[in-house]
């Protein structure tokens, strides 16, 4: 996400005086427009997305504006051929629904922030808190896919279909599903505190067949009891209140079986500092609840609870910082990566 300013001078003449007045004006990013976003949402939501990864020719005359907006945006390239394909790799391009769910809740939470609402995780607003939901999805596969390997300890817990998830902020589920779905036999528990999102999440989880697998909580990661029951921990920092986050992280320290991960979706990429980008990521994790908390600080309090082998790995977008259990009787390191 970019923006500059731009700007031209001209003359105002007043009798007695002449004044140069500056007009300025915030070019943002045409990737980042209103329209662009909601076209991207639409083309999503109505099969036209879905259309153009499959390579096939769009027909309907709203489709092919949508279309026409998203390449003059650099959303989409189009190929010798004419067909279209995403610029971007992000794996939610790939993905349909996801991106539609996506899309639809970063209008929403704009739309309540610009009228001054409190945003979807109060519990009020069940379209964005399901939107957001979806869009974790997402989220989900990419840590199953190219984050859990990482991991070779909860590798072969979940690919033998005996690893447990804590879901730490489950909103409507949207992970933890996604989770048992990409690990035939792994089982989940989702902790809230809101108890409208947790009717939305026990709804959605019975809807795809996992209520067997998944249970919900209503309670917050402080008052978290279990002792050495997990093998994978997802904790989204952005929604996690200050207050909460540092004594969770005690939390789930007991919670995770030893030799097993901890991971960390923090609200803000430290390798943005000073950008519209990094701007855009605070104001957005401020709204969610959770503020901005560097890499660097949460690296320091997981050694200081007792983790090893804490790592950074960032996505460009945001960071995950990957945190192990030491097994008992393992000599703890606190060095960098170890």
């Amino acid at each position: 996400m970019r923006g500059r300013l731009t700007g031209s001078a001209f003359r105002l003449w007043v009798p007695g005086r002449t004044r140069v007045l500056r007009r300025v004006q915030l070019v943002i990013d045409s990737a980042n427009h209103v329209t662009v976003v909601s076209a991207m949402s639409r083309l999503a939501r109505c099969g036209g997305w879905a259309r153009l990864l499959e390579g096939k020719p769009l027909e309907d005359e709203l489709d092919l504006l949508d279309a026409e907006l998203l390449v003059q945006a650099g959303v989409l390239r189009r190929l010798p051929d004419d067909s279209l394909r995403p610029t971007d790799a992000h794996p939610w391009f790939f993905d349909p629904s996801a991106m539609a769910a996506s899309t639809v809740s970063l209008l929403r939470q704009a739309l309540d922030h610009a009228e001054g609402r409190v945003g979807g995780w109060s519990g009020h607003d069940p379209e964005t808190l399901l939107a957001q939901g979806l869009a974790s999805s997402s989220a989900a596969s990419v840590v199953a896919e190219c984050v859990v390997p990482l991991m070779p300890e909860c590798l072969e817990a979940f690919e033998a279909g005996t690893g447990t998830l804590l879901d730490v902020g489950v909103g409507v589920a949207g992970f933890a599903t996604t989770i048992c779905q990409e690990f035939p036999g792994a089982r989940a528990v989702g902790i809230d505190v809101l108890a409208p999102v947790l009717e939305q999440a026990a709804q959605r989880i019975a809807d795809v067949g996992l209520s067997d697998r998944i249970e919900l909580r209503e309670q917050s990661v402080t008052d978290l009891t279990d002792v050495e029951r997990f093998d994978l921990v997802w904790l989204p920092q952005a929604f996690i209140p200050p207050a909460a986050f540092r004594p969770g992280l005690e939390a789930v320290h007991r919670a995770l079986r030893p030799g097993r991960w901890l991971v960390v979706l923090l609200g803000a990429s430290g390798q943005s500092d000073g950008t519209l980008q990094r701007a855009v990521q605070a104001h957005g994790a401020h709204l969610t609840g959770g503020g901005v908390v560097e890499a660097e600080e949460v690296r320091r309090w997981l050694l200081e609870v007792g983790f090893d082998r804490v790592r950074e790995l960032d996505t460009g977008d945001q960071s995950l910082v990957l945190a192990h259990r030491p097994s008992l009787g393992a000599h703890h390191s606190g060095g960098k990566g170890t």
